[in-house]
């Protein structure tokens, strides 16, 4: 199973506030930029990627050119598919099963040590500054909101431009925040104070620019809004493909 990094974490506190949904299904094709950054002489490059995202009340499809996620709602289930090797994993939504999981086949310490880390790793704190600061972008007049995460591996500054000019309701908001926060090991207590934080933000994201703090080191990732539409999603969006194989969980 992937870990739940830094720079995941931040996917999730930033779908918080951009699921605050109409009642039609919605699509979003995002491009997101990630700048290069060289780490103990190790140097990842920069790296652009778009992605393709439906939201509907029964899951979640999000489509890059390298890998798929899809989210079950009723089933609180993860699908992770790899489309170089056509495989896919299903993983737990409820991160206490998933640890549980995790720790199949280790000695009762070892299963503890990482039940503890997941724990820590989960843990965050979450702040949301709205300023009076205004920009158009696209057609859509944006808001500026600073937002800033702290968790155990470190900090992430986000600043995120917002519109209210794609109208949006919280019909489908609450239930995916219970599904995608209420099980998460460490965040429990703090769920109430993320969502007061990120109510804040207002409408739809439209471009975030995040920095996020690697030893030492500052990587910034660009996430930009291209489409956004009310469409009805195809029937078998929540299908896994003919012809791709389930890989062991972890």
């Amino acid at each position: 199973m992937k870990p739940f990094t830094k720079s995941a974490a931040l996917v999730f506190v930033l779908a918080i506030a951009i699921v605050q949904l109409a009642h039609a299904d919605i699509f979003l094709k995002q491009k997101r930029h990630t700048d290069s950054i060289t780490i103990m002489g190790q140097t990842q490059p920069a790296k652009d990627v778009v992605s393709k995202i439906w939201i509907t009340p029964q899951g979640i499809r999000s489509d890059a050119p390298e890998e798929s996620t899809i989210m079950w709602l009723d089933e609180q289930k993860l699908i992770h598919m790899n489309h170089s090797d056509k495989t896919y994993q299903v993983h737990p939504m409820d991160m206490n099963e998933m640890m549980q999981e995790a720790g199949q086949g280790q000695s009762p310490e070892e299963k503890a040590a990482m039940q503890g880390m997941m724990k820590n790793m989960m843990k965050m704190e979450v702040s949301v500054e709205a300023t009076d600061e205004t920009q158009t972008i696209k057609d859509w007049k944006c808001r500026k909101y600073l937002l800033s995460m702290d968790t155990m591996m470190g900090r992430t500054v986000s600043e995120v431009w917002a519109t209210e000019d794609l109208k949006v309701d919280k019909k489908l908001y609450d239930r995916l925040n219970t599904a995608m926060m209420a099980n998460m090991p460490g965040i429990q207590k703090a769920i109430k104070d993320i969502r007061k934080e990120i109510e804040k933000i207002k409408g739809v994201q439209v471009k975030t620019v995040s920095k996020q703090e690697i030893m030492g080191k500052t990587r910034t990732t660009t996430t930009e809004l291209l489409t956004y539409k009310e469409a009805d999603a195809p029937a078998n969006l929540l299908d896994i493909p003919d012809g791709y194989q389930e890989k062991g969980q972890y």
